[in-house]
């Protein structure tokens, strides 16, 4: 059998050590939800968004000839100028003949505007198709020649 007394001794000395680290409950670590962690993740993911439309509209339109013929369609469905203006614009810039970063969209109106590479390149249909393919309905073009025999 083991000495009492020197167990004793150990156990206070034990005891002694931990007498300086407080006791905190399990439940003060428990991780609590506050409303700043419930509305920080959307608010970045925003942001994210919102700075990402910045930057692709921020496209030095320089790039773009202004001499280019324009083309200018309407838009049904369009609602906000960061989701729906960029779904079309990206829809519209996948076609062969629409030069890239010369897209402006705006959805209060539902008008886009484009510059071609030449206007006999233009087509409706695909015009159609892409707007469509981005989930929005179409309405009509305007092509240069359309807008010089109105005038």
């Amino acid at each position: 059998m083991s000495n009492p007394s020197r167990r004793d001794a150990e156990t206070e000395a034990l005891s002694t050590k931990f007498a300086e680290i407080p006791f905190v409950p399990a439940a003060a670590f428990k991780r609590q939800s506050s409303r700043a962690r419930r509305i920080g993740a959307p608010v970045l993911l925003g942001l994210v968004v919102v700075g990402t439309a910045v930057a692709y509209l921020a496209v030095p339109s320089n790039a773009v000839d202004p001499n280019a013929p324009r083309v200018e369609i309407e838009v049904r469905g369009m609602h906000c100028p960061i989701q729906c203006g960029l779904r079309v614009a990206a829809a519209l810039e996948s076609l062969p003949w629409v030069i890239p970063g010369s897209v402006t969209a705006n959805p209060k109106t539902g008008v886009v505007r484009f510059a071609v590479t030449s206007t006999e390149a233009v087509d409706q249909a695909q015009i159609r198709l892409a707007v469509e393919n981005a989930g929005f309905g179409f309405r009509s073009v305007r092509t240069p020649d359309a807008a010089s025999r109105r005038k």
